[in-house]
């Protein structure tokens, strides 16, 4: 059984408000629609003595208390508040839930309420791998980055895709990167592209990484202009010749080494000399005819 009622919103004890994340666009929406037409869905509560646990429903209290408003309407839940979080996560195909809610909820369900891995799986009709992967997702978060997520500073894709794993690989490398994002954020595409370099390369360029990504972003951004113009102005010429020079090289390196093979599979090797005489050939051919 539930009921509906309109409550001062002091009275809302906001304990969830860490496994929320704000997306600035959503909330001057609601903020916009409350303004002309008020609160239309209820927020969902349990309630605790005189003071009532909101369980769903804090974009909307937020979006009240910027309009000015004092009261929400609330829906509270004769269910106790586990039960209610569950419910609420296991309604997950009707709220757009950010991974980073989901596992920060997950891990309230863990930690505060002690149920096993396999429990909250159960209750929510998944398997334990899922539940597993959520928390280990929020688990690899310093504590910083992941109010970063919560406060809408750092998308929910960065956090899972680049902070997550750099801070599981070197969580000193991931606080530095985080220490300046916060000063100068990057671009989706541009961390994304960050940490694909940082990936590839050795400490020492890291640590220049680290110093300042944006400088970084821009010398690379830089470098392919001037690579991107160099290839328009050399034209299809240009890129001929310089395949031309990786085939030597090729050839220079085989030449090198074919006294390993040459015994061991002749047939196979006269085989693919034969095949690169031929195109040779062919190509010195065109070369010839070319005016």
């Amino acid at each position: 059984m539930e009921s509906i009622r309109a409550v001062d919103i002091h009275l809302l004890d906001l304990r969830y408000a860490h496994t929320r994340v704000l997306n600035p666009s959503a909330f001057r929406r609601l903020r916009d629609s409350i303004e002309i037409h008020g609160q239309i869905v209820p927020a969902m509560v349990v309630k605790e003595g005189e003071r009532f646990v909101l369980i769903d429903g804090y974009l909307r209290v937020r979006a009240l208390s910027a309009c000015g408003r004092d009261q929400a309407l609330i829906n509270v839940s004769q269910d106790n508040e586990p039960n209610a979080l569950f419910s609420l996560l296991a309604k997950s195909g009707e709220r757009p839930w950010e991974p980073i809610e989901q596992a920060v909820l997950l891990q309230e369900m863990h930690r505060r309420f002690g149920y096993s891995l396999g429990q909250i799986a159960g209750r929510l009709g998944r398997d334990k791998s899922f539940v597993k992967r959520r928390l280990d997702l929020v688990e690899a978060l310093p504590e910083n980055i992941l109010k970063a997520v919560i406060s809408g500073k750092l998308s929910t894709w960065s956090a899972g895709r680049v902070m997550a794993p750099l801070a599981r690989a070197n969580v000193s490398d991931a606080q530095k990167l985080m220490a300046h994002l916060e000063k100068e954020p990057l671009s989706t595409r541009e961390l994304s592209r960050f940490y694909e370099h940082y990936k590839k390369s050795n400490r020492s360029v890291r640590s220049h990484m680290l110093e300042n990504p944006s400088l970084f972003i821009k010398v690379m951004e830089e470098k392919g202009k001037d690579k991107q113009a160099k290839n328009i102005y050399e034209g299809p010429e240009g890129k001929w010749f310089k395949d031309m020079a990786m085939v030597y090289q090729v050839l220079k390196r085989l030449m090198e080494t074919v006294d390993q093979v040459c015994y061991s599979n002749k047939k196979r090797l006269r085989h693919w000399v034969e095949k690169v005489e031929k195109q040779a050939q062919e190509l010195k051919k065109a070369a010839g005819n070319h005016p």
